[in-house]
């Protein structure tokens, strides 16, 4: 499975996964030109996408799916009280092109999919797991959480990579210049994991199996990419594990696609 992160942060957000035939999105939160730009320089073709799945409505996560759903021949996954709410009513999707799926596992081609609810400000934000038909690799997705429930933290363990979010450095963001309210919408339950839950997540995976951390969803105001692998970096080496042989710790971009990576079974 061909995992590549083609942008992550509040300007956009996309995520790009492969196996065999079958070519998916996780959001679809750049423009038009811009996923086609970016994929391109994967070497992927926006044409040969057969689905978008949709974590939640936010224009960050959602910017291209108007356009997409006139222009092309793909399916979109949205969450069935999502797909019926206001924020979808003005999207035309083509006949058989949008397929309303609640909180058990459904198939994209080659691909098992299981979404699960995560908590934010939106009508029913998802994280999803995406596995490979007969494979037990499976990979995480969670950004867009306030906090981590149980639910989060039992369908993610066991993932050999979770893109995990670790939106904000909490110094950075109380010493800011956001006003209180926006502050506290950040730092609450319906609104983004700072450095230090994230890594709390993570600590928690990593003793489940999860070998390999993509931090994402960094805010470009409340934190810094360093900021953001320097406490991931600090605690895994002063538990004595070693960088790049017991833990993989890599980052998404806001402005150009991440790491190209390939999640099999071990063998």
């Amino acid at each position: 499975m061909r995992i590549v992160n083609l942008a992550s942060g509040s300007k956009g957000n996309s995520t790009f996964i492969a196996f065999g035939e079958t070519k998916i999105l996780i959001d679809a939160g750049l423009t038009e030109k811009k996923l086609a730009e970016t994929l391109l320089e994967i070497n992927e073709n926006l044409a040969n996408i057969q689905g978008v799945l949709i974590t939640h409505e936010h224009i960050d996560h959602i910017r291209a799916i108007k356009t997409l759903a006139k222009k092309y021949d793909m399916v979109f996954y949205v969450h069935k009280k999502l797909a019926e709410s206001s924020a979808f009513q003005d999207i035309e999707f083509k006949e058989g092109k949008l397929f309303k799926f609640e909180n058990t596992e459904f198939s994209v081609g080659d691909f098992e999919i299981k979404p699960f609810e995560t908590s934010h400000d939106a009508v029913r934000p998802v994280g999803f797991v995406v596995k490979v038909f007969g494979n037990k690799a499976k990979a995480g997705f969670v950004t867009d959480l306030g906090v981590v429930s149980e639910t989060v933290k039992r369908e993610l363990q066991g993932s050999k990579i979770v893109f995990i979010e670790s939106n904000y450095d909490e110094a950075m963001l109380m010493g800011g210049s956001y006003p209180k309210i926006v502050r506290e919408r950040i730092k609450g339950e319906f609104g983004h994991l700072s450095n230090e839950q994230s890594l709390e997540l993570a600590k928690f995976l990593f003793e489940m199996g999860t070998k390999c951390f993509v931090l994402s969803h960094i805010s470009e105001n409340n934190n810094t990419p360093e900021l953001a692998l320097v406490n991931y970096i600090d605690y895994f080496e002063s538990q004595g594990y070693v960088l790049d042989k017991d833990v993989f710790i890599r980052l998404s971009f806001q402005n150009k696609h991440g790491n190209n990576f390939n999640v099999k079974e071990d063998e």
